[in-house]
């Protein structure tokens, strides 16, 4: 034993006129907090708290009811829960002059944008007007992302499992989060 264990249980035995376990009075330890995705971990869409995007910050775009992630993988924009090495899902988010986000896939550098045929894509290394998107938070939970054609907004919606599609209804835009990573 050494001194300290001897002269506390020492002291403990005569305050309680018996020997007995030692307990330390508090413990120290690391909380595990999940705020988002690991950065060198496989692919996951699990984890992570949607907040509002702000330039400057890099996210995954996670559709609300599926839990998949926004991803671009061979070149086309899809939605997927794991792709292991074979897609970009960080986005970084950045703003315009004129308050309009753009969101760059981080590996390949194309913006989020539409594709002018009724969808999305990510293939533009500069934002033009297809890639100005406006982020509109719902009472529900999630957002919905809009982009602009001539002088109306195009809400991204979702088809089947994996297809962004463009839609001129709120009633049938899918809700998306941003998870900071």
């Amino acid at each position: 034993m050494d001194v300290w264990t001897t002269a506390t249980q020492s002291d403990a035995s005569s305050l309680s006129g018996t020997t007995s376990v030692y307990t330390p009075t508090h413990t120290t330890s690391t909380p595990n907090l999940d705020l988002g995705p690991n950065p060198t971990a496989p692919f996951s869409t699990d984890g992570g708290v949607g907040s509002a995007p702000e330039a400057g910050g890099t996210y995954m775009i996670r559709h609300v009811d599926t839990g998949r992630a926004v991803i671009l993988a061979g070149g086309d924009l899809v939605l997927r829960t794991d792709v292991g090495t074979d897609g970009g899902w960080r986005w970084h988010c950045s703003e315009n002059d004129n308050g309009w986000l753009h969101f760059r896939e981080t590996v390949s550098g194309a913006y989020l944008g539409r594709d002018g045929s009724g969808g999305f894509r990510a293939k533009e290394q500069s934002p033009g007007k297809w890639e100005h998107l406006l982020i509109r938070p719902r009472e529900a939970g999630g957002c919905n992302i809009f982009a602009m054609d001539w002088w109306t907004l195009m809400a991204m919606g979702t088809r089947g499992l994996d297809k962004l599609f463009e839609t001129k209804t709120v009633k049938e835009a899918s809700r998306f989060e941003f998870v900071r990573v």
